[in-house]
């Protein structure tokens, strides 16, 4: 199965100028996503090729910026919250590693992307379907939000769109460990 991530990043930076020294502060919980990207493609012997990590970032201070992070064509996995950051950083400069990539574009517009490729999207969810006894399609998107969750208004884009809501268990875990346990428990 090729999977994708999405993390709505409501605090995101939108500008490369945050400290790699202080990514909780100065990045608007830019720590909470590069541990995302590194649970979504870090892998023993390198990265996970069929998966591949956007962030809409919506943070000041000009937003929104999406930052993309595909498996299969990125160098080797990042193994650190500061190599990430670099990463995203260089992206927005418009100096991208190999297999980053970033672009102006909001939540909803990187949602209609996955759907013109193929994705189904599932929204990880609490009160959703038991993930356990899911019938995933073979190019899925999973979408989480960050510390904050997601708004009113892009759970009814979701809705709108067919989203499935799917649930990992009936308690609210970090974005990074939602992230864990999708890899951990797909083919």
């Amino acid at each position: 199965m090729f999977r994708a991530f999405l993390l709505k990043a409501s605090e995101g930076r939108t500008a490369p100028d945050f400290s790699l020294k202080s990514l909780a502060g100065s990045g608007g919980r830019m720590d909470l996503i590069c541990r995302c990207v590194i649970a979504a493609l870090a892998v023993p012997g390198g990265p996970e090729r069929s998966t591949e990590i956007t962030i809409v970032l919506e943070g000041p201070p000009n937003p929104p910026i999406s930052v993309t992070f595909s498996g299969a064509e990125i160098e080797g996995a990042p193994q650190g919250e500061v190599e990430v950051g670099e990463m995203i950083a260089k992206a927005m400069r418009g100096d991208p590693p190999r297999g980053v990539r970033a672009a102006r574009w909001g939540f909803r517009e990187a949602l209609l992307d996955y759907r013109r490729q193929g994705f189904k999207a599932y929204y990880l969810h609490e009160e959703g379907e038991a993930f356990r006894y899911a019938r995933l399609a073979q190019k899925g998107v999973f979408v989480l939000g960050d510390h904050k969750g997601l708004d009113p208004g892009s759970e009814r884009l979701l809705d709108e769109l067919g989203a499935k809501r799917i649930s990992l268990g009936p308690i609210s875990y970090l974005a990074s460990h939602c992230i864990t346990m999708v890899q951990a428990n797909l083919p």
